[in-house]
């Protein structure tokens, strides 16, 4: 059912948003401003938080970056330089001839999976950490006053968590751990599952996928509803959540609010709670700035459209992965 949040007048001089001043505002008003970061990432990892509507957010680097193409393909283009055995860019001669000579100590095939580990990593921090698109999104964070803890999901992948509430670090540090311990015991377990559950087998396990859930804020109904899916090997959640809005049956089974962050797959395309997050957003950016709540506002429908699209970006995904899985194996190349 659809519930329209109540109008008010936003940016009235003086005005108190709860928990906010109006230095609080003209800040926030500042950082709509800024043109580096999409207001995907504002809405969704930024002021969700900022304003107590969320416990924290996740930003997975570098592809949500604005420059994530131009800085994978970087990475590419370095690693493969590096295991031709060329110099790189602004790379000592000491760092360049260690290579060089550690390649002959390197025997085992293990030994050079963990080689070509380390270099991906290494070209993560160089190529990422010191973008500038890197360095605004991390700079916004800092000047919102939002606390942040980044993740390692695999070598050149990086998820980075905006919060307030220092518990909520940790909560990540023992969520790591449980990952580490889920794909330990998932590489000692002959498989013959899809590529992507290899990859990520932490989306099958109930606690890794409830932690997660609980500490992005998401309601507990959703979380349930996506790791029945996700455990059902029948339909992903990616692929219910499409076909619930490609076919609805009437304007009533839908609300934009309830899409309220982006990869949030709702149970329903109307779940109360998670309209309830949705307005209360709504609201507390109204009372900002009416303009900003109404750029939220057409944000919603954009995350809703994108779920529609969701089983065909996984797909595409799916075979990315089975590229690489491909060049793996052949010897070519280790990707993060």
């Amino acid at each position: 059912m659809v519930t329209r949040a109540p109008a008010t007048k936003g940016g009235v001089p003086g005005e108190r948003l709860p928990g906010h001043n109006r230095m609080d505002r003209e800040l926030i008003m500042e950082f709509m401003k800024e043109d580096v970061i999409p207001d995907r990432a504002k809405f969704d990892d930024y002021l969700s938080v900022l304003l107590g509507v969320r416990r924290a957010s996740q930003i997975v680097l570098p592809a949500e970056l604005p420059d994530a193409s131009v800085l994978g393909a970087t990475i590419d283009d370095r690693f493969r330089q590096k295991l031709e055995g060329k110099r790189l860019p602004g790379e000592s001669i000491s760092e360049f001839l260690k290579g060089k000579v550690g390649k002959h100590w390197r025997k085992s095939q293990m030994a050079e999976i963990r080689h070509r580990m380390d270099i991906l990593k290494s070209l993560y921090s160089e190529v990422v950490e010191k973008s500038h698109s890197y360095q605004v999104f991390m700079k916004w964070a800092d000047r919102l006053g939002l606390k942040r803890k980044e993740l390692e999901s695999r070598p050149t992948i990086r998820e980075v968590y905006l919060f307030t509430d220092p518990k909520v670090a940790d909560e990540l540090t023992e969520l790591q751990d449980l990952r580490k311990d889920i794909r330990y015991q998932k590489l000692r377990t002959p498989d013959s599952s899809a590529v992507y559950a290899r990859a990520f087998p932490e989306e099958q396990n109930a606690a890794y996928v409830k932690t997660l859930g609980a500490i992005l804020g998401f309601p507990a109904c959703c979380i349930d509803r996506y790791l029945f899916d996700r455990q059902s090997g029948i339909l992903t959640p990616e692929s219910r959540a499409s076909n619930q809005l490609l076919h609805l049956e009437g304007p009533d089974e839908y609300s934009p609010f309830a899409y309220f962050t982006k990869d949030f797959f709702p149970c329903q395309p109307d779940c109360p709670e998670a309209v309830k997050m949705g307005e209360s957003l709504y609201n507390k950016l109204q009372m900002i700035d009416s303009s900003i709540a109404d750029r939220f506002k057409k944000h919603l429908e954009e995350n809703a459209a994108l779920i529609k699209e969701y089983p065909e970006l996984i797909r595409k995904k799916v075979e990315m992965l089975e590229r690489i899985a491909g060049r793996v194996s052949e010897g070519d190349k280790v990707e993060g």
